[in-house]
């Protein structure tokens, strides 16, 4: 019956998102994106002239929302499914079913959410330090005139 196999849609759910998040992480990004030059560059450019119309008093213009793309859809995906998996491994701890099965749900669950996480944080601490290392070669280029 499907209520007795929580645990095991559970473990299916969490082994989809990880996978998925390993695969996405490996052979994407689908959608087209700039180069890490190109957006260091204006990302760099636009801190400095934001800077700049903060010293002069100037209003500081809106950001753009990003658009919604291939990749946006496939990281909603797994933490979908990996939520999926938590839950139904978490329902069936409480239906008293296996624990080993429940456990390897709820753990590629959360590993799949872990990993969406760690490797975001790492492509975001790179583009940190590339657009300080960029801000710090803009000696002498703001005019504050």
């Amino acid at each position: 019956m499907f209520v007795e196999k929580l645990g095991y849609y559970g473990i299916a759910a969490g082994a989809a998102a990880l996978l998925l998040a390993v695969v996405h992480f490996w052979a994407g990004p689908f959608a087209p994106q700039p180069s890490l030059e190109t957006t260091v560059a204006q990302s760099a450019v636009e801190i400095r002239d934001a800077t700049v119309r903060a010293l002069r008093g100037e209003t500081v213009q809106e950001k753009k929302i990003a658009e919604w793309d291939v990749d946006k859809t496939i990281q909603v995906i797994v933490a979908l499914c990996a939520g999926l998996a938590i839950i139904l491994s978490v329902v069936g701890f409480v239906r008293r079913e296996p624990k080993r099965r429940v456990l390897a749900g709820a753990m590629l669950g959360v590993g799949a959410i872990t990993f969406q996480f760690v490797t975001w944080f790492a492509i975001a601490l790179l583009v940190v330090i590339l657009i300080s290392a960029v801000l710090q070669n803009f000696d002498g280029l703001i005019d504050l005139g």
